[in-house]
């Protein structure tokens, strides 16, 4: 027989950190996040695999900051191409919750928090009408 009470169970471990979750972050986690390029591409160094490329963006609600790198190189017929290296973040304090490694499923359990939040403040609003009427 298994436990499921919240000590032993990764997704009800998640779903508990995620109730007192910062909004915005929950926001970004959800619908992604809104880059804002704060340093536009260009070329961070040399080396003779060619030149490193660069772009800096910060998301304009939490705060992560992501940086996009590239190798230029050229082809055979002398074209010059950027070859995708891949980004690295640096997220906010409390950004990151060690509860999404551990659950199954951490992206669903996260839009359920989003419609639960949401939710309740439907209710919460209707609730503040009924009571000004």
């Amino acid at each position: 027989m298994t436990s499921t009470s919240i000590g032993t169970n990764p997704g009800l471990n998640l779903a508990g950190a995620l109730q007192n979750y910062d909004d915005t972050y929950l926001q970004c986690r959800g619908v992604q996040h809104r880059w804002s390029i704060t340093t536009d591409m260009h070329i961070a160094e040399s080396s003779e695999e060619g030149q490193l490329v660069e772009r800096h963006l910060t998301c304009e609600n939490c705060d992560t900051v992501r940086r996009d790198r590239w190798m230029m190189r050229l082809d055979r017929w002398q074209v010059h191409r950027l070859e995708v290296l891949g980004a690295s973040y640096h997220y906010p304090e409390n950004y990151l919750l060690p509860e999404m490694v551990q659950a199954d499923h951490p992206r669903e359990i996260l839009r359920h928090e989003q419609l639960r939040r949401v939710l309740g403040t439907r209710k919460l609003n209707a609730a503040k009408k009924t009571a000004a009427q």
